[in-house]
C-alpha cells in the first residue's frame, strides 16, 4: 500500500490524538507518542501540520517494511 497523502484527514486526526490506532511499527510508535504529547501542549495549525510532516516522513522512509505496511492498511483500509 502506497502512503497517502499528507492532506488526508487521518494524518491529522492520528497526530492530535482524535484517533488512535494500535501500531505494529516501533519507530512510528515512538514518534506518534511524541508528536502527540507535542500537539495537546502546543495545538496550533503549524505545530499540527509539523506533527503530520514528521509522522508521515517516517512511513514515507520505512513504506516498504512490513510492519509500516501493516500500519498502514490498520490506519487506511
Amino acid at each position: 500500500m502506497k502512503v497517502p497523502e499528507k492532506s488526508h484527514q487521518l494524518w491529522r486526526d492520528i497526530v492530535t490524538g482524535s484517533r488512535a490506532f494500535e501500531l505494529r511499527s516501533l519507530a512510528a510508535k515512538m514518534v506518534l507518542g511524541s508528536l502527540i504529547l507535542s500537539v495537546r501542549e502546543h495545538p496550533s495549525p503549524e505545530n499540527i501540520a509539523a506533527g503530520v510532516d514528521q509522522l508521515h516522513a517516517v512511513f514515507t522512509k520505512n513504506e516498504h517494511s512490513p510492519s509500516i505496511q501493516d500500519d498502514l492498511k490498520t490506519i487506511f483500509g
